[in-house]
């Protein structure tokens, strides 16, 4: 099984967005894609059930089968830090949980798609524990697609965030700029500074709304 782990120069990036578009290539090119999340805040309650909307925005853009319930580990309804919710839910996320989560979910699958919840500080557990985001990315050894934001403070957003990867020994496959216009002078010079300050290809550009992502899939 191929994977590769997605995450963001920060919340609200467009994440799940570039997620869904990318399974949904995956799938259209007849490869048999999976998607998985370690744990999700602010799910949406219907009577007893929680519903993790970044899942069921995948599963629908990409047709996936699963049940949105069964691609998330962890499901919180406050729309807070994982280790928050988790602790005012009283839960305690569990790295083990997680990887062994994550195997089940590309077991059958030719690739396996896992997106990070936040950027890698996102702390998922903060007791007489402290598991970060990066810790999970590590344990599962996946490379990183970096998803930033295309407009005004990407450079420094998307260099620190590198920088830190490589800190913790993790490596970066490329970066996605979601947002981007195209002839925008300002998006445009964000993208050859932020390859030229971090060495690494933007390997996509998406526009607002887009229904497709212009990737070499088998870059991923």
């Amino acid at each position: 099984m191929k994977s590769i782990f997605v995450t963001a120069t920060g919340t609200d990036v467009g994440k799940t967005y570039i997620s869904a578009l990318l399974v949904k290539a995956m799938r259209d090119a007849g490869v048999d894609a999976r998607y998985y999340k370690p744990a999700l805040s602010g799910a949406v309650r219907e009577g007893e059930r929680l519903i993790p909307g970044d899942a069921a925005f995948v599963a629908e853009c990409a047709g996936l089968q699963q049940q949105p319930e069964q691609m998330v580990s962890y499901i919180f309804e406050e729309a807070v830090s994982p280790h928050l919710a988790a602790k005012r839910s009283g839960a305690a996320i569990e790295l083990e949980k997680l990887a062994d989560d994550r195997t089940k979910a590309g077991a059958a699958a030719e690739f396996l798609l896992v997106e990070g919840c936040g950027g890698l500080i996102c702390p998922l557990r903060r007791d007489d524990q402290s598991l970060m985001l990066a810790d999970v990315a590590e344990r599962f050894g996946d490379e990183l697609l970096l998803v930033a934001p295309a407009g005004l403070g990407s450079i420094n957003a998307a260099v620190l965030t590198v920088e830190y990867a490589k800190q913790r020994g993790l490596t970066v496959r490329g970066i996605v700029l979601n947002g981007y216009e195209a002839g925008n002078f300002l998006h445009e010079d964000n993208r050859q500074e932020i390859e030229a300050l971090t060495g690494l290809p933007v390997l996509a550009t998406v526009a607002w709304g887009a229904k497709q992502i212009d990737l070499n899939l088998a870059q991923l």
